[in-house]
Parts: C-alpha cells; sequence; structure tokens
C-alpha cells in the first residue's frame, strides 16, 4: 500500500504546532512557508506579518524600541567558532513585554533557501544575566581581597620599621648615656675603647638594617597562612623546608605568589609545595590542582618582581605550562653566607 503524500494543509498544521517561529523563503525573501508564532512575533515588532523574509529581516535588524518589545544588545553571547565572519547565520535578540526573550537566527540552508527561526531563550537569558552579576561581584572581591592582603604584607612591613626604629633608639640611647657619663664622671679616657667598640657595633648594625632587621620566620609562616585561609587554599609542603633565612623568605615569597595566582586565574584549592636538595640548591616545585591548561603566559608585576628579587639572590625561576601552571625555583644553599661575606 502506496503512503499518502502529506499535503500543503498538513504541512502548515505541523509547523503551526511547533512552539516556535519558522519561516522558509527563497533568495529573493518570497515565502515559501511561515508557521503562525513567527508571524505574531513579527507583527508585535513590526505591526505586520511577514510579506518578505529578506524585508522582514531588515526590519527586524533596524528595529527600535517600539514599548512592547526591546532589542537586546548580543555583547553577552560567546562567540561561535563556527561563524566569527557571520556569514553562516546571524541572530537578533528581543525582549517582549511579558519579559519573555526571543532569538532569531537567520540561515543558508542551501544556495537557494534562507531560513528564520525565532526561539524562546527567557531562561538561558537569565541564567547568563546572573552569570555576569556573579562574575562582577566576584571581580569586586578579589579587589578587596587582593587590599587585604596588601594590607597583612603593609602592617609586618610596619612592624618591621617599629623594630627597626626601637632598637635604634635603644642602641643611641645607650651609647649617649655611656659617652654622656663618661664625660660627667671625667673618665673619657679610660673608657675610650669600650665606648668606641660600643659605637662601632651600632654603627655596624645602621648599615646593615636591610639585612638585619628582616620579618621573623614564624611571621613569615603565619603571614603565609593567613593569606591560605583567607583565599580558601590549602598549602601542602612536602620535604624539608630551608634551614637558610634568606632561602626560606625566599620560598615563602615565592609561594605566596603561586597562591594568589593558583587562586586567581586557576581556581585552585590547593597548593603543593615540593621541596629536594642537594649539595648545592633546594630545588622546589610549585603546583596547583586548578588544571586550567595553559600553553603560554604574559607575566605580570608580582611575578615579574618575583623574577627579579631570586636572581638578585643568586636562585632562579622557571615557569612551565601545560595541564596547569608550574613554578620551578632553585636555590643556592650558602645565601646566609654569601650576604655576611657579601655578594660578588
Amino acid at each position: 500500500m502506496l503512503k499518502k503524500k502529506p499535503s500543503a494543509k498538513m504541512i502548515k498544521k505541523a509547523i503551526d504546532s511547533y512552539p516556535g517561529g519558522i519561516c522558509f523563503s527563497a533568495l529573493d525573501g518570497r515565502v515559501v512557508l511561515v508557521n503562525e508564532k513567527m508571524n505574531r512575533l513579527v507583527l508585535e515588532l513590526t505591526g505586520h506579518t511577514i510579506l518578505n523574509a529578506k524585508a522582514a529581516w531588515e526590519e527586524l535588524a533596524n528595529f527600535a524600541n517600539n514599548g512592547k518589545a526591546e532589542k537586546l544588545n548580543q555583547s553577552w553571547l560567546p562567540k561561535d567558532p563556527d561563524n566569527e565572519n557571520g556569514s553562516t547565520h546571524q541572530q537578533l535578540f528581543f525582549r517582549f513585554s511579558d519579559s519573555s526573550v526571543w532569538r532569531f537566527e537567520l540561515k543558508f540552508l542551501d544556495s537557494n533557501t534562507i531560513q528564520i527561526e525565532a526561539a524562546e531563550i527567557t531562561e538561558l537569558y537569565r541564567l547568563n544575566e546572573e552569570l555576569y552579576e556573579n562574575t562582577i561581584r566576584l571581580q569586586e572581591m578579589q579587589k578587596r581581597q587582593n587590599a587585604l592582603l596588601d594590607s597583612i604584607v603593609e602592617v609586618n612591613l610596619n612592624k618591621e620599621i617599629l623594630a627597626a626604629k626601637m632598637h635604634i633608639h635603644d642602641e643611641l640611647g645607650h651609647c649617649l648615656l655611656a659617652t654622656t657619663k663618661a664625660i660627667t664622671e671625667d673618665s673619657l679616657a679610660e673608657n675610650a675603647d669600650v665606648l668606641r667598640e660600643s659605637w662601632n657595633s651600632t654603627i655596624h648594625d645602621f648599615s646593615n638594617i636591610p639585612t638585619v632587621w628582616t620579618v621573623p620566620d614564624s611571621s613569615l609562616q603565619s603571614e603565609l597562612m593567613q593569606v591560605a585561609d583567607l583565599i580558601e587554599c590549602k598549602v601542602i609542603f612536602l620535604g624539608e623546608q630551608p634551614k637558610s633565612r634568606k632561602a626560606l623568605q625566599l620560598l615563602y615569597a615565592t609561594v605566596r605568589e603561586a597562591l594568589t595566582n593558583a587562586v586567581r586565574h586557576a581556581d585552585a584549592t590547593e597548593l603543593t609545595v615540593k621541596i629536594e636538595q642537594d649539595e648545592k640548591s633546594y630545588h622546589i616545585e610549585i603546583s596547583d590542582n586548578g588544571g586550567v591548561t595553559v600553553s603560554k603566559i604574559t607575566e605580570g608585576n608580582g611575578l615579574s618582581a618575583l623574577r627579579q628579587r631570586l636572581e638578585q639572590e643568586g636562585a632562579s625561576l622557571k615557569v612551565l605550562c601545560g595541564n596547569s601552571v608550574s613554578l620551578i625555583v632553585n636555590i643556592p644553599l650558602d645565601l646566609d653566607e654569601a650576604q655576611k661575606g657579601g655578594r660578588k
């Protein structure tokens, strides 16, 4: 038994039951088939049903808000890699007075046929607006977070400066008091060697304030853990941490930079610091669990400043890209001894 071919009436009834709008036309715009939903949507936007698909699309593209609907900016849309030049299909977006959002899409089906389709995307648009608002909030949180991190460092630096000032005050006070007493008691000559040694020691301390007065090791670790807790990223140390004070300071500075970047750029929740040592250097590898594939990075101010600081101390920094970003740091074992003797 031969199947009965669907009649034009049956085809029209079928596309009228489609919940979205649909229109097929020739390249010159002559309408071949259009459903009721498309006509109702275009009627509300232009004041008439589709008479010519090409002309109707031009009207929609040049639409001015009429109180019944508004045309939406397309900047919220992700880029379509298959349609970067816009030749395959074109899209327009409208929000109607009932708050529904519709996407109109023009496609070239073949060399003779154009399709215009309208689909409701209200929920998609709402979710995208929420995503945009959340992104803005997250950016604001990151700004506040960065400001707080900077304030932690500033507080510790102020503590260091205060400690240095107190030391200067105490040492100068002791020297001046001893000298004054010697002059008053007329014992300057017999105490000359002791006074000279005291003044030389004080002057030596002043000349070495940048290296002598540094943040205590406990404060370095405390600051690092404060930062880690603040940005909710766990730091795991594997291996023995450096005993050299300067190497420890460089390690913590590197971990802090890696910690901030891992959370900011890779949404990491865990940072692993693997430490190995040979007879000459500490070999440190810092990686995170962010899982963001990176082929190449551009060093920002933080990473560039860290690299410069490491290189000034004879250490080195290497950035590895792949499934995540890893930092490889080599720090000489003899940093403290080199500082005492003076770098050459």
